[in-house]
């Protein structure tokens, strides 16, 4: 076995040793010295000295264009693993583009290489049991490898060329910014998500890209050339660091390296770039996001914290133990514990390699109880300097930290990670260790310092993430509160530019249409519809056949009731607002579900001429389309800001087809397309008893009517709202 394996498995010893200490000191004891006198507290257990750690430091090589290569052998399995981390960070995004890098990540590794395309790569790598991951975040991006020692040349030959030579295929492309706009549509369902999305943006200001998050709009405007010129800036060798472990020889390893990556030119020397990445001056205040599906509060206060190389990092960490460490840290032993206020609760001053972190102390508690909370909090903020961290805290907390310290290095793929990192960043390839022998080093008095230093109470932001009723006091109480916003941007609609000439061949269309569908003075006295049917919907668990009844009562009334095998639901629309009633009672439709039946009664063909008198309606004609083999035009109808694409055969004046957007089951907006047919005429309108609809192209629903009723008596109390 060699001196490195030895001393990685003499570290995996150590680990097992830091969890039973004092065991392991009672069986080491002579018979005689335990008969003597037996421990009676705790602190009567005596320690050994933590014994030196032998941490095996790679071999570093820089290649002639810049890359830094960091080899680390180890022989006890048959596995070769690589990282490599690339200065390419979202930080550098356009504004406008929030997303690239990430989705860069995502389709650099997915479309694979120009001589090996993503499915390709795919077989290969299951093939040989490997795997090639990349992805880039805020900071870098990384890439990484494993694969047996007998397939590591042919597998990073391929891990190299993806990184140099990636195609970014374009269906690979739709699948990654489908993936991210399906988030986006999910990114309000976490609480906790929102909290910390909305603290950072708070904190490090809403200009700074360490707080933006992807929209509809800046991933819709992300396309493959984009991605190209994103790898071709920012991926060079000069921008990278890259680490081999495992069961390699490294003569021919480094060998094989500059094979791989040696005739690569340098690009851009590395730079911070001139952006202001975060808030220098604090926002403190009040800020309440108010989620009304949720009986909890989140809240967390803070500010911006510090970077990894200030001087006073270590002495800091020992307060964060101190704080927020652990079951015996002072929030969860005293609002946790001894207060009862909290589900969960953590805290400390947040620390990053080349940014500020931030200083956070965050916890969750019933609705009944956030004042009361954030009372506590600020308490415990408060109480560091009143009550500053006694010599037991602070012994006990360096005690925790060096305890935990040998789990940093229980693998040589862990001490590589390190080691890649620190180079990365810049900071010395010893770090580790230095952290270590400050933490043992660390004077109390330096430790109590740190609160009046760090922390300071009236610079807090508060963040409140709750329902807005059932509050035990006013948030009013803590300052002037500030609402925060988090719905979720509509992507852009995309309009044809309107023309004179194509407004006039609109306006005939629109002639021949009303025509076809009973006239204009048929259409514009109606006064009611009703229609009853079944509709078939298609699941990824199959068919399911729905009787659905709908009452439109013009203007802005509209009713749907729906037959399902656990009930029925009707949905009520009445102007801007709407109510559900179902088995579990009568509740406000949610937002998603009120829009989705706003278009249902909106964008029913009979309600689409109709609207063609309204004083924000303009159409215009776009490029035509075929269904199955008739030629058809199109309008664009504008409708204040609603746009619809509606398709007429020339001939007849039928509506065949109505297309626009909108958020599909997951949430993630996409194109809905509803196809007509089965025009039949029922009391001088004529209107189509059957209709297709899609989602993305994929269908979705079928809707077959069995009755049409114009101007049927309606009652009207159907609309109202049961008490």
């Amino acid at each position: 076995m060699t001196p490195r394996n030895r001393s990685i498995r003499a570290l995996r010893g150590l680990a097992c040793a830091a969890l039973l200490p004092a065991l392991l000191l009672l069986l080491a004891l002579p018979a005689a010295a335990q008969a003597q006198r037996p421990v009676q507290r705790p602190e009567e257990l005596k320690y050994p000295p933590l014994p030196q750690l032998d941490v095996p430091q790679p071999q570093r090589v820089v290649l002639d264009n810049g890359l830094v290569v960091m080899l680390l052998e180890d022989h006890e399995l048959p596995l070769v693993e690589a990282i490599a981390l690339i200065d390419a960070g979202a930080k550098r995004e356009p504004a406008d583009h929030v997303g690239l890098a990430g989705i860069t990540g995502m389709v650099l590794r997915s479309g694979g290489s120009e001589s090996m395309p993503g499915d390709q790569l795919d077989q290969f790598l299951e093939n040989k049991a490997a795997s090639i991951e990349t992805s880039i975040g805020t900071d870098f991006g990384s890439a990484s490898m494993s694969a047996l020692a007998q397939d590591f040349p042919e597998v990073f030959r391929a891990f190299a060329d993806l990184l140099r030579n990636p195609t970014f295929e374009q269906d690979k492309l739709a699948v990654a910014k489908n993936q991210v706009t399906s988030s986006i549509s999910r990114q309000n369902d976490d609480p906790q998500g929102i909290l910390f999305r909305e603290f950072d943006e708070i904190v490090y200001g809403e200009r700074s890209p360490y707080a933006w998050t992807e929209t509809y709009e800046t991933v819709g405007n992300i396309d493959r050339a984009d991605l190209v010129a994103w790898h071709e800036k920012y991926f060079h060798p000069n921008r990278m660091v890259l680490g081999l472990v495992g069961d390699f020889d490294s003569t021919r390893a480094l060998a094989l390296v500059r094979q791989a990556f040696g005739d690569w030119p340098a690009g851009p020397a590395r730079d911070e770039g001139t952006a202001a990445y975060f808030d220098t001056e604090p926002s403190p205040g009040v800020f309440a996001i108010q989620k009304d599906d949720i009986t909890q509060a989140n809240i967390a206060i803070g500010h911006l914290g510090i970077r990894r190389d200030n001087p006073d990092y270590i002495p800091v960490s020992v307060l964060n133990q101190v704080l927020g460490g652990g079951f015996s840290a002072r929030l969860f032993s005293n609002i946790r514990s001894a207060k009862g206020l909290a589900y969960a609760v953590s805290g400390g001053v947040g620390s990053n390699w080349n940014r500020p972190g931030l200083f956070r102390m965050w916890m969750t508690t019933k609705t009944g109880t956030t004042a009361a909370a954030i009372d506590a909090l600020l308490e415990e903020a408060r109480r560091l300097e009143t009550e500053p961290p006694s010599d037991e805290e602070i012994a006990k907390a360096k005690q925790s930290i060096l305890q935990s310290f040998v789990f940093e290095s229980d693998s040589m793929r862990k001490i590589l990670d390190q080691q890649v990192r620190y180079e990365f960043f810049g900071y010395p390839l010893d770090w580790l260790e230095r952290y270590r022998a400050g933490v043992e080093a660390v004077d109390p008095n330096t430790v109590r310092q740190m609160a009046a230093k760090y922390i300071h109470p009236e610079r807090f932001s508060i963040v409140v993430v709750a329902p807005a009723e059932g509050m035990d006091r006013p948030l009013t109480e803590f300052g002037e509160v500030a609402p925060v916003d988090i719905t979720i941007p509509e992507p852009p609609v995309e309009r044809a530019e309107v023309t004179a000439e194509g407004q006039a061949r609109a306006g005939e269309l629109l002639d021949r249409a009303v025509a076809a569908m009973g006239g204009a003075e048929r259409i514009d006295r109606l006064q009611a519809l009703a229609t009853r049917g079944n509709a078939v919907q298609l699941t990824p668990q199959g068919e399911m056949e729905i009787p659905i009844a709908t009452t439109h009562l013009f203007p802005d009334r509209y009713r749907q009731e729906l037959t399902l095998p656990f009930g029925s639901i009707s949905m009520v629309l009445r102007g801007d607002s709407g109510f559900v009633v179902g088995p579990q009672g009568t509740m406000d439709l949610p937002a998603s579900q009120l829009g989705s039946l706003r278009s249902s009664a909106d964008r029913d063909p009979l309600s689409l001429l109709r609207s063609r008198g309204l004083a924000d309606f303009r159409a215009t004609v776009i490029e035509p389309i075929e269904l199955d083999g008739t030629p058809l035009e199109r309008l664009q109808l504008e409708v204040a800001d609603d746009v619809t694409v509606v398709a007429i055969d020339p001939q007849t004046g039928q509506i065949r087809q109505i297309s626009y957007r909108e958020a599909g089951p997951t949430g993630t907006p996409g194109e809905v397309v509803q196809t007509f047919s089965d025009y039949r005429e029922v009391d001088g309108i004529t209107y189509p008893f059957a209709v297709v609809g899609t989602f993305d192209g994929n269908e979705m629903m079928r809707l077959t009517l069995e009755s049409v009723e114009v101007d049927p008596e309606v009652d009207e109390t159907a609309f109202e709202r049961p008490e």
